[in-house]
């Protein structure tokens, strides 16, 4: 229950003219939450399609893909949330997550790359120390995306992504002995928001 009611606030922004919410049910890792949101806000919302305006959807499953997005990434404002999209099970019954990509009308990723990101830390520092690398080329592979989010991202082994972290020092090198890190997957490694997210196989 409790993580039904947070997922409702969380995904009601907080404006001082918000409607009454509308409550839609969302399916996340193959369990119904009932959310919450305002539906003047999604018309006037950049990351809510005009196909998910104008359906008609009437199934049990019908939250807007930025309403699920934002209760997975409640740390990200919309405009930070842009690199993402969700991940849908093989059914497309079911979010089991989000990842690095291209959104499709329903907010669903464009391309199966198979994988899922993950919240590494919220440690401003090391975001930022990413971040200012990124600006200084300091690191080969590591760049800005060009979406407007202020993301930037480094893709390669977990071996070299470590290494580049642990080159930065401070709270980047902590990070670097992060557990998704030392398995030695491809993963990539995204700094938004102050936050910093492993985006590995799922």
């Amino acid at each position: 229950m409790r993580y039904l009611l947070t997922a409702l606030l969380i995904a009601l922004p907080f404006t001082a003219q918000a409607e009454e919410p509308v409550f839609c049910t969302a399916r996340i890792n193959d369990r119904d939450v009932v959310m919450g949101y305002d539906k003047a806000e999604a018309k006037l919302s950049d990351t809510y399609s005009r196909r998910e305006l104008l359906a008609t959807k009437w199934g049990r499953h019908d939250c807007p893909s930025y309403v699920v997005l934002r209760s997975l990434t409640p740390e990200l404002t919309d405009e930070e949330r842009l690199p993402f999209c969700l991940r849908v099970d093989d059914n497309g019954d079911s979010v089991v997550g989000y990842d690095l990509g291209e959104r499709d009308a329903w907010g669903r990723c464009r391309a199966g790359t198979g994988t899922v990101c993950t919240r590494v830390n919220q440690t401003t520092a090391a975001a930022g120390a990413l971040t200012s690398a990124a600006a200084r080329r300091s690191i080969n592979g590591l760049q800005a995306l060009p979406d407007g989010s202020g993301a930037v991202i480094i893709s390669g082994t977990g071996g070299y992504i470590s290494g580049a972290l642990a080159s930065l020092g401070g709270a980047a090198a902590a990070v670097a002995a992060s557990p998704m890190l030392l398995t030695g997957a491809v993963v990539s490694v995204v700094a938004v928001g102050g936050t910093l997210y492993a985006c590995h196989d799922s």
